[in-house]
């Protein structure tokens, strides 16, 4: 329960926010989100699990509410807060200004600290055997094990600069905070990594960039981290952040969850990897049995050859849709399936030879010592190789499954693509369709309270595409849609008069272009979205010489780039329009006359091509319902209100958003999209 203390600190707290922060406004939304996050996390509601879902649109100041009200609550509880936010950008906001600016107001003392994964770290001892001249037993061990093609002069130079920075305190191992990161292939070699790391063991324990790092989450309150780095550290066991059941999760930019889940609990490999795998693992047995005078493991590699062989055979016969070839509702065909089977049996042999193998080594090096030279990159290599040999048999082994009919499917298919050497190479991919069942049994159910937040968390005024992504009951949990503190119905909302629908692609294109010379003023600050860069780019190229003011197109320079560009035009009065895609279309934010007249080119429809939202379709369709209607509607009205948030970002911004697609008016579901807006102003022209 919500005891007075705790209400004391959380009000104090707030007290001092208002009395401190001279621009800092009070808000009703604000008060109604703290007592609500307070309730949920203090158990106050009867029956319900601690979990709270609030959509708070821009304005409301939810990050204090959250922070301010949370922090005291994990404290008196003696649980972790961790803040999760959705990219880079939020997250240096936390670190930088957010959290720092919580501290001085907060009425309870509290530490934090920035979580990163592994592989951000470097690990110094994979550093120094990269860069230290071998011994002369080293030639026991074949450096071609660790490296498709050996480090080159300036590649070493570059580590051995690298280390000395290290050494003397210059660097502190993190990839993050280099001028230059290493090539993506010197870094895999030289990163921290759970297969290769040998913790309390190592020699350079005390002095590991990550072990330093993980201390110091140890000992913090409130822990910063990302979706991808909670999602893969709960799938691997939490060796970076706190345990689960003894944490309190705040998921900013919730809406990014289900989609980031999709990508973390998906499998791949690819027939050549699968050859250079079996490969190296054949090296590094033969290594270890020639250094601990044992007989050579059997690693058949002709046995995977031929098979693969087969399988390629197969392949070639296939009918690829643009390199793709999906298999029907996730069930593989069956002569795929077969040869599958053979190769999960054998490379299963082969890892299970290799584990044991491992083990053995293991226990020789504690009674025998060996030149570091020779037995650290043998440890690295080995485990690559574990974690190579077990994601190809997880993938085959996928590959073999049944689903539950009563379930949504998994989603297998086969891409094709020519490598640098002019091979062909076929890649296996086996991803689920829905992952709410994994969400709830790493999160919902153990976790000791969570708070989802977004501006735009619910679709058409509902959180039920959100509880069917993420596994959420909404009778278990509590739920809150918070009103927007501005008002909007000074903002014209236009639904352009359009012959062409934006079905019809090329009389589309040509009438957004000659549309845009006409409504854009070139004496003003103008976003454009569009759905398709393909479109984008003909439309830049019909209006850019005729348009009489800066136009930037999202690609030509970094995204920060061009808001700066623009932004700086606009302090000189002068007239700047910017081209974009998804990414413009939220987490942009143009306050005053950086922004009076946003352009919406047209409806932003999720198209089931790729293959994990073309099974999940092919699938509703199966049961009888309807993914237009439970997918790509509830997604398209969610993405069209982020869209309009663009313009409104204070109490004082003013300006316009027109339109482009007729199926507003013309199709059954237009009155529910415009429904599901702000209290604009509907202009519909006629």
């Amino acid at each position: 329960m919500l005891s007075d203390e705790l209400k004391a600190q959380i009000r104090d707290s707030f007290i001092k926010l208002k009395s401190d922060m001279s621009d800092f406004n009070v808000r009703p939304s604000q008060n109604k989100m703290i007592a609500e996050i307070s309730k949920t996390l203090c158990g106050d509601y009867k029956d319900s699990n601690k979990i709270l879902c609030v959509e708070a649109p821009t304005g409301t100041g939810k990050t204090f509410a959250y922070l301010l009200s949370s922090i005291p609550i994990a404290k008196a509880n003696k649980k972790k807060l961790i803040v999760s936010s959705a990219n880079v950008a939020l997250q240096e906001q936390l670190l930088l200004k957010d959290i720092p600016e919580a501290q001085k107001y907060c009425q309870v003392d509290f530490e934090y600290a920035l979580a990163k994964g592994r592989s951000r770290y470097v690990c110094i001892r994979n550093l120094i055997n990269l860069c230290e001249e071998k011994s002369a037993d080293s030639t026991l061990f074949d450096s071609d094990l660790l490296f498709d093609e050996p480090p080159g002069k300036y590649q070493l130079e570059e580590m051995g600069e690298l280390l000395e920075d290290y050494s003397t305190k210059k660097w502190n191992g993190e990839i993050d905070d280099l001028m230059r990161a290493p090539d993506h292939s010197i870094w895999q070699k030289i990163n921290c990594n759970r297969f290769t790391c040998t913790a309390k063991s190592c020699e350079f324990y005390q002095d590991c960039a990550f072990f330093k790092a993980r201390k110091q989450i140890t000992k913090a309150d409130v822990i910063i981290a990302n979706h991808d780095l909670v999602l893969a550290d709960l799938a691997t066991g939490n060796t970076v952040l706190p345990d689960v059941g003894e944490s309190i999760f705040i998921f900013d930019e919730a809406h990014h969850l289900s989609a980031k889940a999709l990508s973390h609990f998906s499998l791949s490999t690819g027939t050549e990897f699968i050859k250079t795998s079996i490969r190296q693992a054949k090296g590094v047995s033969d290594q270890i049995c020639k250094i601990t005078q044992q007989d050579s493991t059997d690693v058949n590699i002709k046995q995977v050859d031929d098979y693969l062989s087969d399988l390629t055979t197969i392949l070639k016969t296939l009918d690829f849709d643009e390199e793709v070839y999906l298999f029907d509702k996730g069930v593989v065909d069956q002569p795929i399936k077969d040869i599958a089977k053979n190769l999960f049996i054998v490379i299963g042999n082969i890892q299970n030879k290799f584990s044991t193998l491992r083990e053995s080594w293991s226990d020789y090096l504690k009674i025998k010592v060996l030149d570091k030279s020779i037995s650290d990159p043998i440890n690295t290599a080995s485990g690559e190789c574990e974690q190579h040999l077990s994601g190809i048999v997880e993938l085959l082994s996928s590959f073999l499954k049944s689903d539950d009919n009563s379930q949504s499917p998994h989603s297998r298919w086969i891409e094709k693509n020519t490598l640098a050497n002019k091979k062909i190479n076929y890649s296996l991919f086996s991803a689920q369709t829905d992952v709410s069942d994994n969400l709830d049994a790493l999160i919902w159910s153990k976790a000791s309270g969570a708070i989802l937040t977004s501006a735009t968390l619910s679709s058409l005024g509902s959180f039920d595409r959100l509880n069917k992504q993420l596994g959420l009951k909404k009778s278990e949990n509590q739920y809150l849609r918070l009103p927007s503190p501005f008002v909007f119905d000074q903002v014209d909302f236009i639904v352009a008069k359009f012959k062409a629908n934006p079905t019809q692609v090329f009389d589309h294109t040509k009438e957004v272009a000659s549309q845009l010379l006409k409504r854009i003023d070139t004496q003003q600050g103008t976003l454009v979205l569009f759905a398709s860069n393909k479109q984008m780019q003909m439309v830049a190229d019909m209006i850019e010489k005729k348009l009489d003011c800066s136009l930037f197109i999202q690609g030509e320079y970094p995204k920060k780039t061009i808001l700066e560009k623009h932004t700086n035009l606009r302090k000189n009065n002068k007239g700047s329009v910017i081209f974009g895609l998804d990414s413009f279309a939220e987490g942009v934010d143009l306050k005053g006359d950086n922004l009076t007249h946003v352009v919406i080119v047209k409806l932003r429809f999720s198209v089931p091509t790729s293959p994990i939202d073309k099974t999940l379709s092919d699938y509703l369709q199966s049961q009888n319902r309807n993914p237009f209607m439970e997918i790509s509607l509830p997604d398209a009205s969610l993405r069209l209100i982020q869209a309009c948030g663009r313009l409104i970002r204070t109490e004082t911004d003013t300006g316009k958003i027109t339109i482009f697609d007729n199926r507003l008016v013309s199709k059954f579901y237009g009155k529910q999209l415009l429904a599901a807006l702000p209290n604009y102003n509907i202009v519909i022209e006629s």
